[in-house]
């Protein structure tokens, strides 16, 4: 009975320690992950390597790298890039009634109080997930069912050899 106890103790220490750890390290993460500045957002489409829009927040321009491939029957070209208001507008891959739905993506190059971010302020698909992930400074945005996401580069220096 005694060594039942004992096993139980143990059991519950070791849980302890465990979700302790696990919360250490979640936390740690979220602290010290994306602390350094962005210096450039890179917007992908698809499954695309290249990024069709690169947001530089060092030189406060937005680059069009290429321009999205958009089916007949749409008379817009796209990335649409709204420097005024600045928001690049993509046409998503998620249809509702057979049309695509287009992605906007908000970006502010930051002040001497804030940092650049990045934020998807409309997109339609299901759940609208990754409209409600709200402004990045740092952590990658993904848009699925739409196929499009932002990845930040940091501007520290990467001496690996």
């Amino acid at each position: 009975m005694e060594n039942k106890q004992y096993k139980n103790k143990r059991d519950i220490i070791l849980v302890s320690v465990l979700v302790i750890l696990v919360g250490a390290i979640y936390i740690s993460f979220k602290l010290f992950m994306f602390t350094g500045e962005a210096a450039q957002a890179h917007v992908y489409y698809g499954t695309s390597t290249d990024p069709i829009v690169t947001i530089d927040f060092v030189n406060y321009r937005v680059i069009r790298n290429y321009t999205q491939n958009v089916p007949d029957g749409y008379n817009q070209n796209y990335p649409i890039i709204d420097e005024e208001a600045q928001t690049i507008t993509l046409l998503g891959d998620y249809e509702l009634n057979g049309i695509r739905q287009i992605v906007v993506i908000k970006y502010e190059f930051g002040t001497a109080n804030s940092k650049p971010s990045v934020e998807i302020i409309q997109e339609q698909s299901p759940n609208n997930i990754c409209s409600r992930e709200g402004v990045s400074t740092g952590k990658p945005l993904i848009c699925l069912p739409n196929r499009i996401r932002v990845e930040f580069d940091s501007s520290e220096v990467d001496f690996t050899v």
